[in-house]
């Protein structure tokens, strides 16, 4: 059963730096060079230096892990940072806007004892890499701190746990940021033991999804297993996350979209004939095709280039449970092994093994259908979002999507709170 706690987080010290707008970063993840550079002309403080970025291009990777343990360890030692001083769990609330529509998504901080993922009652729903797992644990190994949550989600049709926490957010947050993306983050403090104790009390028997952060969850598992025999509460056993209620109306997806490239002998006809055997084929244009795809809702995809547009429609759900017989009806019925099954490897013949020399992801539509204007790209697949409720169920099916399958939209700022795995 999932056992979550409270822990004494890390912050920057607000008498020193009252306005964190400066200081606090994108995850790790979606942070580009250019981004890292414009993060740290900032401020010298910001929280970049500590989690680095995944792009190694340009990048002495060791001397950077040494030197996000000698900023942690300076910036603690300088009451940059300072310890809360009881046991926490901390409320964080986001306020942003998509599509024009207002959202605010409610979940808190706090810690989780580790467990093997798809063994207990914490699941995955993605596939992992090893090189960003390494990554993770080279910087956890030097550094010791715990700098990023990992994002799960929960159950509670009944919003008890968020009943809970609502009544200690009635006050001015402990923080209240706004980050590059127009995003407000609220973040409050709860120390008092009876509400903890509601509320790990009421988790005990939850299934908890992860919703984004699986290299960061598996490199937190893997170096409490290289510890060894450790005292059941070191902390290392533990991995700061923050929980979000899946059934919260504040909780949106958004599409990851596919750009191909480095197909050698791509042939427009051939590629539209070979389709055919799958999909029903509808021209549409540039102006038109998210408009056409999204009347679609499922099991279709815009396709274009900059030649052409297209809406495709899958003819019949059953070509996918033949193909993949060993799959659940869930699985099969995903948008994301949809698109991998029958076009990136059946139609265009990728070897899943070598998707990363043809694939690449992208979040707005117009950005993909921009790169692929400038000729970085031949073509791009374009997809509807993917819904909360399937991937409840294919964790709970124990399986896992293809990678860059959700986009659980905002991310999760860094910056606000981290953890130290040392004892």
């Amino acid at each position: 059963m999932p056992e979550i706690k409270a822990f004494k987080g890390i912050r920057y010290n607000l008498e020193k730096l009252p306005d964190l707008t400066d200081v606090i970063c994108q995850p790790y993840d979606q942070v580009t060079n250019k981004m890292e550079r414009a993060y740290k002309n900032q401020s010298p403080y910001n929280f970049i230096r500590l989690v680095l970025t995944k792009y190694s291009e340009g990048h002495n990777r060791q001397r950077e892990y040494l030197d996000a343990k000698r900023h942690a360890e300076t910036w603690l030692k300088e009451e940059i940072f300072k310890s809360d001083d009881k046991e926490t769990i901390y409320p964080y609330w986001q306020e942003f806007t998509v599509n024009k529509t207002e959202y605010t998504r409610k979940g808190f901080i706090c810690l989780v004892r580790l467990e093997e993922l798809g063994k207990g009652n914490i699941l995955p729903h993605e596939k992992t890499l090893s090189k960003p797992k390494a990554d993770r644990l080279n910087l956890l190994n030097i550094t010791k701190k715990d700098f990023e949550p990992v994002f799960l989600l929960y159950t509670d049709t009944q919003n008890h746990v968020n009943g809970l926490l609502e009544k200690h957010c009635k006050d001015k947050p402990l923080v209240e940021v706004k980050d590059n993306n127009n995003v407000t983050h609220k973040l409050w403090r709860i120390d008092k033991t009876k509400p903890i104790e509601k509320i790990a009390e009421f988790l005990k028997s939850s299934i908890f999804v992860i919703a984004d952060g699986h290299h960061r969850y598996e490199t937190a598992f893997n170096y409490s297993k290289e510890l060894g025999d450790v005292d059941k509460n070191h902390p290392a056993n533990f991995k700061m996350i923050a929980l979000v209620n899946i059934e919260d109306p504040g909780l949106v997806i958004l599409p990851t979209h596919r750009l191909i490239r480095n197909l050698g002998d791509f042939s427009l006809g051939s590629f539209l004939e070979k389709m055919e055997k799958y999909f029903d084929i509808k021209k549409t244009d540039k102006d038109n095709i998210l408009h056409d795809l999204t009347e679609m809702k499922s099991k279709a995809f815009g396709f274009y280039s900059s030649q052409t547009a297209y809406i495709l429609r899958l003819k019949s759900k059953k070509v996918m449970k033949e193909l993949l017989a060993d799959r659940s009806k869930e699985y099969c019925d995903l948008d994301v092994a949809i698109l991998h099954t029958l076009l990136i490897e059946d139609v265009l013949d990728i070897n899943p093994e070598k998707i990363e020399e043809h694939v690449r992801y992208e979040r707005g539509a117009q950005d993909a259908m921009r790169r692929v204007d400038t000729g970085a790209f031949q073509f791009c697949f374009l997809l509807n979002p993917t819904r909360s409720e399937q991937v409840k169920k294919i964790a709970e099916n124990k399986e896992r999507m293809p990678q860059k399958s959700t986009d659980f939209y905002p991310k999760l700022i860094s910056g606000l709170v981290f953890y130290d795995v040392e004892k």
